[in-house]
């Protein structure tokens, strides 16, 4: 009785240590990805209007709402101060600005509408 005792001890000392070491092998992994989540944004102007390619490392893109999930989202985009569109693709335009200087923003979001750490911004002249 007392092997079996000591046995079933050992064995549920075993299961906590290895379900712990689990669980801070995945939270440090997840924190490992959320600490390397970069953007990189490209740009060309063509005529009155931008091209964007915005490129960012462990994400998917989504429809704006929801609730919030690490890794997936959307972008804010921000013409001169002024939020004009959510953007669920990673290549985007921006059609018909003014002629002169802008300054685009672009602000990576959780579906919740909670922003992530990420934002880029351009300065444009439209000529």
């Amino acid at each position: 009785m007392y092997k079996i005792v000591l046995s079933l001890f050992f064995l549920s000392f075993l299961y906590f240590y290895i379900h712990e070491v689990a669980v801070e092998a995945m939270m440090s992994e997840n924190l490992s990805i959320q600490s390397k989540r970069t953007l990189h944004v490209n740009h060309h102007v063509r005529g009155n209007d931008v091209y964007l390619e915005c490129i960012i490392s462990n994400f998917l893109f989504k429809q704006s709402g929801g609730s919030k999930k690490e890794g997936e989202g959307h972008l804010n985009v921000i013409v001169d101060g002024r939020r004009i569109e959510k953007i669920s693709t990673a290549a985007f335009i921006i059609k018909g600005l003014t002629k002169g200087e802008h300054t685009l923003k672009i602000q990576v979001v959780h579906n919740d509408l909670t922003n992530y750490d990420l934002e880029h911004t351009i300065h444009v002249q439209i000529k």
